[in-house]
Formats: structure tokens, sequence, C-alpha cells
């Protein structure tokens, strides 16, 4: 598979830090008569507007002060989770976040919120039983969430050569492209523009994507000439080349192993 593959992601790469710290959620207002209804819808929009505008502290002033006057409110009750996310307020996230969902089980948004938080905070046994949810849902069929869409599960930085870098993972329910990926570490200019990313994937699907002319880069990179049945890889590609990180021989690894393989390689980099 060539750097290329990247191009694909850009659109919404130049969304992705936008998705993670606005939050994911998308809500409506209710509609009813009158000026009072008018005003609060207004109220509502204000919040909304700071927070797309990355105003986070006064978005959650005026999500609260709905929320005061609108105890109901699931929009504004997910717009303070949401805004606590932005604000790396993560333990408040998640207690805001456990309330809506406890409400209201099938608002998929708030458990792929919950996702990212408890990556954040390093729970990672709640971390894996958001997944769980969300995964089934999909299994099943459940209204209101796609098998075809790509969740955002976690952003973190590591230090490299002194500097942080930021990585962005998307997990995908149903791999994606030609190598089937299930996940994608990746890590975007400030303008959006893929840079690198590192994918887990099968490996004789990784194997089949590749293109004439693709650079493999260190001995180490060269793959056998069959797979074992079920291998999976953890590759990197950049516009240079691509090569190879980890090697699964026994399947798919649990995410938090490759996470750890991705960081350690990360850190060694030359």
């Amino acid at each position: 598979m060539s750097f290329g593959r990247s191009r694909a992601l850009q659109s919404v790469a130049r969304l992705a830090a936008a998705l993670l710290f606005c939050g994911l959620s998308a809500t409506s207002s209710a509609q009813t008569p009158g000026s009072a209804a008018r005003s609060s819808r207004t109220d509502l929009a204000a919040a909304r507007q700071e927070l797309a505008a990355r105003h986070y502290a006064r978005a959650k002033v005026l999500y609260r002060a709905y929320l005061h006057t609108h105890p109901d409110s699931v929009d504004a009750e997910l717009g303070v989770a949401d805004t606590e996310l932005a604000l790396h307020e993560y333990e408040s996230a998640e207690i805001d976040y456990r309330r809506i969902v406890a409400a209201q089980p099938q608002l998929w948004v708030a458990h792929k919120n919950l996702v990212i938080v408890e990556a954040e905070l390093g729970r990672w046994s709640e971390f894996d039983r958001e997944r769980a949810v969300l995964r089934a849902a999909r299994e099943r069929g459940a209204t209101g969430i796609s098998a075809r869409e790509s969740d955002i599960i976690e952003s973190f930085e590591v230090p490299v050569h002194g500097k942080p870098e930021r990585w962005i993972v998307r997990e995908y329910f149903e791999p994606l492209g030609r190598s089937q990926a299930r996940y994608n570490f990746e890590r975007f200019s400030p303008e959006g523009r893929a840079e690198e990313y590192v994918s887990l994937e099968p490996t004789a699907a990784a194997e089949a994507a590749l293109k004439p002319g693709d650079v493999h880069v260190g001995a180490e990179t060269q793959t056998a000439p069959h797979a074992a049945a079920g291998e999976f890889s953890l590759n990197w590609y950049s516009g240079k080349g691509h090569g190879t990180i980890a090697k699964y021989p026994k399947g798919e690894p649990t995410y938090e192993r490759a996470r750890a393989d991705f960081i350690r390689w990360l850190r060694r980099k030359p």
C-alpha cells in the first residue's frame, strides 16, 4: 500500500482534532411555540456556536445556564459533557456521559466520547467495555450507528526527539480499504495534511495492496513470500516509504498490545 492511500483520509482528517476536542455530538432543539421557546433555542444555538468556535469555557457556561432552566434537555447535558472533554476535564466528562447513557443507552455519540475519555484516563477495561457496546450495536444493525463509519478512539502525544507528536487513532468496524486496516494511527500537519500513519492490518492483505515501486525501508521490513494464515502486521507509511513495526502470527492483537508496540517504535525512531 502506498502513502497515496492517506489522501482518502485527509478530508476527514482536517476535522479530526475538532471532532475530538469539540465533542462528537449532533443534537437538535425541541420545537415549542412562543417567544420563550424561541429564546431558549437561541440560547442553545449560542452555546453550540461557542463550542464550534472552540470557546469551550464560554460554551460550558451557556450550556449549564440552559440546563438550569431545562433540566431534561439532552442537548444541554451532552453539550456540557462535550465542553468538559474539550477542556480536558475528563473525570467530569466521564460522570456526565455516564449519566447520559444511563438515561439513553442508544445515544451512540455519548458512548463514542466515553471511549475517548476512558483512554485519556487510562481506564482500559472501561475503554474496552464501551467499544464492545458500539461493536454489539453495529453487529445487530442498531438504528443511529453505521458499520461503515470509523470511530476516533484516542488521541495522545508522544515526545520524539524532544518534540511532542500528536497522533489520532481510528478504529474501523468494517476493515478499511484493500489492506483491510483495523486501526489507523494518524499524524497530521497543522493544515490537516496526512504526514504519516501506522495501520494494523492482515499481513496478506497489506502485501496484496502494495503497488509496484513502493519503497521498503530497512531490512526488517522485507516480507516473507507467504504470510501465515491469520497473521496481522503493524505497518507504517509515509511519503518516503513504508515498513513493518511488528507482526502477530497468532492473529489480531488487542488494541492495547498494538498501541504499546506503536509507542515503543515511535520513541525509538531515528
